[in-house]
């Protein structure tokens, strides 16, 4: 009765090696699932870093074009209201600054009665008057570009930073799943050596 004894003994320790055997492939196959995922979600991590990344760029352009546009607007506008004010200064619809009278020497000679002092000046609405006067269209025009440009700069400071936070937590996300696969793998060669 001793062989069978031992006999028991051994089919009991094959039975249970056989359970440890199908519970290794068992947990190797979860791992190797596990891992699958994790190299997956590494793969759509970068794959949504890389648009962004291009949505950023194209963001970033669509910003700089337009506050390019703004500043040049700007630029456009305020040397047509300098020319504007200058012809007005000149026909005396808009006054003169005190330093712009100059003294002229006294040889230039006027006719007692000049041709166009009998015909009224023809402008068609004083320049600084509300709301027709072309230099106060002017003015509000530039300031309109003014605020575009400076809202325009502030909504890429805001894009950008909330990329810059964006790609801070991808890259966390994206460290984090590759080290849990890292680590999966190691745990499942290790099982399988087990079950070798």
């Amino acid at each position: 009765r001793k062989s069978d004894a031992s006999e028991e003994d051994k089919q009991d320790k094959v039975d249970e090696l056989t359970a440890k055997i199908e519970a290794g492939v068992a947990k190797s196959a979860k791992l190797v699932e596990a891992i699958a995922e994790a190299d997956q979600m590494v793969a759509k991590i970068i794959e949504h870093m890389e648009e962004a990344t291009e949505i950023r760029k194209v963001g970033k352009e669509e910003n700089r074009l337009a506050i390019k546009d703004a500043e040049e607007a700007q630029t456009a506008v305020s040397n047509a209201i300098a020319v504007l004010e200058e012809f007005y200064k000149s026909s005396g619809e808009v006054p003169k600054e005190s330093w712009e009278f100059i003294q002229t020497r006294g040889d230039v000679e006027l006719p007692d009665k000049p041709s166009t002092w009998d015909s009224s000046y023809t402008g068609v609405a004083d320049p600084d008057k509300q709301p027709a006067g072309i230099l106060t269209v002017l003015e509000k025009v530039s300031e309109d570009f003014t605020r575009m440009e400076a809202e325009t700069r502030a909504q890429e400071q805001e894009d950008q930073d909330t990329y810059d936070e964006e790609m801070k937590n991808l890259d966390i996300e994206k460290a984090r799943r590759s080290k849990e696969a890292e680590m999966k793998t190691q745990e499942q060669k290790r099982v399988d050596a087990k079950v070798q």
